[in-house]
């Protein structure tokens, strides 16, 4: 299977596992030997000022919510769009960044937008490909305006992008108009 590094997996209806269940996770790293991910619609009840406290220096800069990544315990982490800052592309426009001092310089440096995680994903080799074909997921491409948008109608928007692929695909439509509803 290609990489699916920078792209968006999307939880199906039926995903039952409740700390995927109508998630979106950002891939920032697959290959065969496993991949890495970032829940991103996911909010956390500990605000970015409780985090602060312990790891930035001064007043909070910030009042931003702070993402469950996952059920995997590690690092505040960002996602951008600073590439100057970035430890790694992710996908066109979208970078991350889990090196403290970098975390800390774009949190004080407050340019939008940008998204704060804690926690993380993590899936052994070979067991999200059978997820993927079990259904469990489906795969959208990660772009900023997803990835920065609102959180909270994320999944359902994804979940609708894709139904709408899979019927454009079903029918062997080759040109789908941007707006076909103004016809």
């Amino acid at each position: 299977m290609d990489s699916l590094t920078g792209k968006l997996l999307v939880a199906s209806r039926s995903l039952a596992d409740s700390h995927f269940a109508r998630t979106v996770v950002l891939l920032v790293h697959h290959d065969s030997e496993g991949a890495f991910g970032l829940v991103i619609n996911r909010r956390s009840s500990v605000q970015l000022a409780d985090i602060w406290e312990r790891i930035g220096t001064g007043p909070c800069p910030l009042t931003l919510p702070v993402m469950v990544g996952g059920p995997v315990e590690g690092p505040l982490v960002v996602v951008h769009t600073d590439a100057s800052q970035g430890e790694a592309e992710v996908a066109p426009g979208i970078q991350f960044t889990a090196r403290h001092d970098l975390v800390e310089m774009l949190l004080q440096q407050a340019r939008k937008p940008l998204k704060v995680v804690i926690a993380s994903s993590g899936w052994s080799a070979g067991q999200l490909e059978r997820e993927l074909a079990e259904g469990s997921w489906g795969v959208a491409d990660a772009t900023p305006d997803r990835v920065f948008g609102d959180d909270e109608s994320l999944w359902q928007q994804a979940t609708r992008h894709l139904a709408d692929q899979h019927l454009v695909q079903s029918l062997g439509i080759k040109h789908v108009p941007a707006r076909p509803w103004h016809n």
